[in-house]
Protein backbone atom coordinates (compact mmCIF):
# COMPACT_ATOMS: atom_id res chain seq x y z
CA UNK A 1 0.00 0.00 0.00
CA UNK A 2 1.20 3.26 -1.03
CA UNK A 3 1.84 5.71 1.81
CA UNK A 4 -0.93 8.23 2.32
CA UNK A 5 -0.37 12.02 2.67
CA UNK A 6 -1.82 15.06 3.29
CA UNK A 7 -0.62 18.20 1.93
CA UNK A 8 -2.46 20.67 4.18
CA UNK A 9 -1.48 24.07 2.60
CA UNK A 10 -0.96 22.88 -0.46
CA UNK A 11 0.17 26.75 -1.95
CA UNK A 12 1.96 26.28 -5.74
CA UNK A 13 2.26 22.19 -5.21
CA UNK A 14 5.93 22.22 -4.56
CA UNK A 15 5.41 19.36 -1.92
CA UNK A 16 2.54 17.48 -3.59
CA UNK A 17 4.54 17.41 -6.65
CA UNK A 18 7.20 15.38 -5.00
CA UNK A 19 4.85 12.96 -3.05
CA UNK A 20 3.40 12.46 -6.44
CA UNK A 21 6.49 11.59 -7.39
CA UNK A 22 7.23 9.06 -4.82
CA UNK A 23 4.66 7.29 -5.18
CA UNK A 24 2.12 8.33 -2.45
CA UNK A 25 -1.65 9.07 -2.54
CA UNK A 26 -1.79 12.59 -1.93
CA UNK A 27 -4.89 14.80 -0.50
CA UNK A 28 -4.10 18.43 -0.66
CA UNK A 29 -5.63 21.25 0.61
CA UNK A 30 -5.80 24.97 0.52
CA UNK A 31 -7.77 27.48 0.96
CA UNK A 32 -6.64 30.06 -2.14
CA UNK A 33 -9.11 28.75 -4.87
CA UNK A 34 -6.59 30.12 -7.31
CA UNK A 35 -3.88 27.55 -6.55
CA UNK A 36 -6.47 24.60 -6.30
CA UNK A 37 -7.24 25.62 -9.45
CA UNK A 38 -3.62 25.53 -11.05
CA UNK A 39 -3.09 22.30 -9.09
CA UNK A 40 -6.19 20.54 -10.83
CA UNK A 41 -5.00 21.62 -13.88
CA UNK A 42 -1.27 20.00 -13.05
CA UNK A 43 -2.03 16.96 -11.69
CA UNK A 44 -4.61 16.16 -13.87
CA UNK A 45 -3.58 12.76 -14.25
CA UNK A 46 -2.68 12.34 -10.37
CA UNK A 47 -6.48 13.66 -8.93
CA UNK A 48 -9.09 13.86 -9.83
CA UNK A 49 -11.44 13.85 -6.87
CA UNK A 50 -8.65 13.94 -3.68
CA UNK A 51 -7.78 17.30 -4.68
CA UNK A 52 -9.48 19.55 -2.13
CA UNK A 53 -10.56 23.03 -2.36
CA UNK A 54 -11.25 24.43 1.65
CA UNK A 55 -9.84 25.71 4.18
CA UNK A 56 -9.22 24.19 7.40
CA UNK A 57 -11.46 25.51 10.67
CA UNK A 58 -12.98 24.31 13.70
CA UNK A 59 -16.03 23.08 12.26
CA UNK A 60 -17.75 23.37 8.77
CA UNK A 61 -18.38 27.14 7.86
CA UNK A 62 -17.23 29.72 5.66
CA UNK A 63 -14.64 32.11 6.37
CA UNK A 64 -12.69 35.36 4.83
CA UNK A 65 -9.92 34.36 3.48
CA UNK A 66 -7.41 36.69 2.86
CA UNK A 67 -4.94 36.88 -0.40
CA UNK A 68 -1.40 38.37 -0.81
CA UNK A 69 -1.36 39.58 -4.38
CA UNK A 70 2.48 40.25 -4.24
CA UNK A 71 3.38 36.61 -2.20
CA UNK A 72 1.08 34.37 -2.66
CA UNK A 73 3.06 32.21 0.41
CA UNK A 74 1.81 34.99 2.77
CA UNK A 75 -2.27 34.48 2.36
CA UNK A 76 -4.00 33.36 5.61
CA UNK A 77 -7.13 33.62 7.18
CA UNK A 78 -5.40 36.37 9.32
CA UNK A 79 -5.60 39.77 7.28
CA UNK A 80 -2.37 40.47 9.22
CA UNK A 81 -0.35 37.80 8.11
CA UNK A 82 -1.61 38.56 3.92
CA UNK A 83 -0.43 42.46 4.11
CA UNK A 84 2.83 42.13 6.12
CA UNK A 85 5.26 44.58 4.72
CA UNK A 86 2.36 46.76 3.06
CA UNK A 87 1.80 43.26 0.51
CA UNK A 88 -1.27 44.11 -1.80
CA UNK A 89 -3.81 41.68 -0.71
CA UNK A 90 -7.87 40.85 -1.25
CA UNK A 91 -10.24 38.89 0.21
CA UNK A 92 -12.32 36.00 -0.76
CA UNK A 93 -14.81 33.66 1.49
CA UNK A 94 -14.27 29.82 1.25
CA UNK A 95 -16.00 26.93 2.65
CA UNK A 96 -13.98 25.41 5.37
CA UNK A 97 -14.11 22.15 7.09
CA UNK A 98 -12.61 20.40 9.96
CA UNK A 99 -9.37 18.18 10.03
CA UNK A 100 -11.46 15.58 11.35
CA UNK A 101 -14.08 15.74 8.76
CA UNK A 102 -11.31 15.22 6.23
CA UNK A 103 -9.73 12.23 8.17
CA UNK A 104 -13.16 10.53 8.45
CA UNK A 105 -13.53 10.50 4.60
CA UNK A 106 -10.34 10.01 3.62
CA UNK A 107 -8.96 7.99 6.52
CA UNK A 108 -5.77 8.84 9.01
CA UNK A 109 -2.53 9.67 6.90
CA UNK A 110 1.04 7.98 7.12
CA UNK A 111 1.99 11.97 6.94
CA UNK A 112 0.35 14.90 7.53
CA UNK A 113 2.01 18.67 6.64
CA UNK A 114 0.36 21.41 7.89
CA UNK A 115 1.62 24.86 6.91
CA UNK A 116 -1.42 27.11 6.60
CA UNK A 117 -0.50 30.53 8.01
CA UNK A 118 -1.41 31.62 10.97
CA UNK A 119 -4.29 28.34 11.46
CA UNK A 120 -1.50 25.38 12.02
CA UNK A 121 -3.13 25.14 15.21
CA UNK A 122 -6.75 23.89 14.30
CA UNK A 123 -5.31 21.32 12.38
CA UNK A 124 -2.88 20.11 15.57
CA UNK A 125 -5.90 21.08 17.87
CA UNK A 126 -8.49 19.28 15.40
CA UNK A 127 -6.20 15.94 16.11
CA UNK A 128 -6.77 12.85 18.62
CA UNK A 129 -4.32 10.45 19.47
CA UNK A 130 -6.29 7.91 17.67
CA UNK A 131 -6.10 9.95 14.60
CA UNK A 132 -2.72 11.23 14.89
CA UNK A 133 -1.03 10.44 11.64
CA UNK A 134 2.73 8.00 12.17
CA UNK A 135 4.60 11.58 10.96
CA UNK A 136 4.02 15.31 11.24
CA UNK A 137 5.20 18.22 10.39
CA UNK A 138 3.98 21.87 11.18
CA UNK A 139 5.74 25.42 10.35
CA UNK A 140 7.12 26.43 13.21
CA UNK A 141 5.73 29.46 14.70
CA UNK A 142 9.13 31.73 15.89
CA UNK A 143 7.14 33.20 19.10
CA UNK A 144 4.57 29.99 19.91
CA UNK A 145 7.06 27.29 18.90
CA UNK A 146 7.21 25.83 22.41
CA UNK A 147 3.52 25.54 22.74
CA UNK A 148 3.41 24.12 19.08
CA UNK A 149 5.95 21.00 20.73
CA UNK A 150 4.19 21.02 23.82
CA UNK A 151 0.57 20.38 21.49
CA UNK A 152 2.07 17.64 19.59
CA UNK A 153 3.99 15.45 22.46
CA UNK A 154 0.10 15.64 24.18
CA UNK A 155 -0.70 13.55 21.07
CA UNK A 156 1.87 11.04 21.74
CA UNK A 157 4.67 12.41 19.38
CA UNK A 158 8.09 11.64 21.12
CA UNK A 159 10.65 12.32 18.62
CA UNK A 160 11.44 15.81 16.73
CA UNK A 161 13.49 17.53 14.51
CA UNK A 162 13.65 21.36 13.36
CA UNK A 163 14.19 21.51 10.13
CA UNK A 164 15.11 24.62 7.47
CA UNK A 165 12.91 25.03 4.98
CA UNK A 166 15.24 27.05 3.40
CA UNK A 167 18.80 25.74 3.78
CA UNK A 168 18.87 22.57 2.19
CA UNK A 169 16.13 20.80 4.84
CA UNK A 170 18.91 20.94 7.17
CA UNK A 171 18.30 19.60 10.54
CA UNK A 172 19.15 22.60 13.07
CA UNK A 173 20.78 21.08 16.49
CA UNK A 174 22.90 22.39 19.22
CA UNK A 175 26.40 22.03 16.80
CA UNK A 176 24.99 24.25 14.46
CA UNK A 177 23.19 27.58 15.96
CA UNK A 178 26.03 29.28 15.43
CA UNK A 179 25.29 29.52 11.67
CA UNK A 180 21.87 30.90 12.13
CA UNK A 181 22.88 33.94 14.05
CA UNK A 182 25.13 34.80 10.79
CA UNK A 183 21.25 35.17 9.07
CA UNK A 184 20.73 34.61 5.53
CA UNK A 185 22.86 37.75 4.10
CA UNK A 186 26.37 36.40 5.51
CA UNK A 187 29.09 36.17 3.06
CA UNK A 188 28.42 32.00 3.43
CA UNK A 189 25.85 32.19 1.04
CA UNK A 190 26.63 31.98 -2.34
CA UNK A 191 27.83 28.21 -0.77
CA UNK A 192 25.17 27.58 0.79
CA UNK A 193 22.82 28.21 -2.17
CA UNK A 194 25.18 25.97 -3.98
CA UNK A 195 25.02 22.98 -1.26
CA UNK A 196 20.75 23.95 -1.59
CA UNK A 197 20.97 23.75 -5.48
CA UNK A 198 22.28 20.37 -5.22
CA UNK A 199 19.95 18.91 -2.87
CA UNK A 200 17.13 20.07 -4.40
CA UNK A 201 18.77 18.31 -7.85
CA UNK A 202 19.14 15.13 -5.50
CA UNK A 203 15.22 14.97 -4.63
CA UNK A 204 14.00 16.31 -8.09
CA UNK A 205 13.15 19.54 -6.13
CA UNK A 206 12.66 22.97 -8.14
CA UNK A 207 15.42 25.10 -6.68
CA UNK A 208 15.30 28.76 -4.98
CA UNK A 209 17.37 30.94 -3.97
CA UNK A 210 18.71 30.22 -0.56
CA UNK A 211 17.32 32.92 2.34
CA UNK A 212 14.05 33.23 0.97
CA UNK A 213 10.86 31.76 1.32
CA UNK A 214 10.63 27.82 -0.32
CA UNK A 215 7.36 27.32 0.19
CA UNK A 216 8.14 23.74 0.37
CA UNK A 217 8.55 21.97 3.43
CA UNK A 218 10.79 19.09 1.95
CA UNK A 219 11.90 15.51 2.80
CA UNK A 220 9.44 13.85 5.32
CA UNK A 221 9.39 10.85 8.01
CA UNK A 222 12.61 8.89 8.12
CA UNK A 223 13.81 10.62 5.13
CA UNK A 224 14.34 13.85 6.75
CA UNK A 225 18.19 15.24 7.30
CA UNK A 226 19.45 14.04 10.75
CA UNK A 227 18.68 12.17 14.36
CA UNK A 228 15.17 11.78 15.76
CA UNK A 229 15.68 13.87 19.52
CA UNK A 230 13.94 13.91 22.51
CA UNK A 231 11.01 16.91 23.37
CA UNK A 232 13.52 18.74 25.59
CA UNK A 233 15.82 19.31 22.94
CA UNK A 234 13.69 20.87 20.19
CA UNK A 235 12.22 22.89 22.96
CA UNK A 236 15.87 23.84 23.27
CA UNK A 237 16.55 24.58 19.38
CA UNK A 238 13.23 26.22 19.31
CA UNK A 239 13.73 28.80 22.35
CA UNK A 240 17.64 29.68 21.32
CA UNK A 241 15.87 30.52 17.56
CA UNK A 242 13.65 32.25 19.20
CA UNK A 243 16.84 34.14 21.18
CA UNK A 244 18.26 34.86 18.15
CA UNK A 245 15.51 36.04 16.38
CA UNK A 246 14.72 38.85 19.39
CA UNK A 247 18.58 39.93 19.49
CA UNK A 248 18.54 39.97 15.40
CA UNK A 249 14.85 41.94 15.98
CA UNK A 250 14.16 40.13 12.26
CA UNK A 251 11.21 38.81 13.03
CA UNK A 252 11.45 35.12 11.19
CA UNK A 253 15.47 35.30 11.14
CA UNK A 254 15.26 35.45 7.88
CA UNK A 255 14.76 31.26 8.08
CA UNK A 256 11.63 29.23 7.75
CA UNK A 257 11.69 26.25 9.64
CA UNK A 258 9.57 23.26 10.36
CA UNK A 259 9.16 20.83 13.34
CA UNK A 260 8.50 17.57 12.32
CA UNK A 261 7.60 14.63 14.89
CA UNK A 262 6.85 10.91 15.38
CA UNK A 263 5.47 8.59 17.26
Amino acid sequence: MFPLVYDVGLHNGGDTRQYLKEGCRVIAVDANPAMCDAATAEFRRYIDSKQLNVGVGERGEKLEFWVCDDNTEWSSFNRTSASRNGTKHHSVHVDCVSIQDIIARFGVPDYMKIDIEGNDRYCVDGLTKDTSPRYISIEMDHATGGRQIGALHGLGYRRFKVICQNNAWQQVTKNNLWFYKLGPKSRWMPILQKMDAISRRITGRRSIIVGRQSGDSGPWGERTHGSWHSVDHAQRIWSALQEIDKRAQTHGLGWWFDIHATI
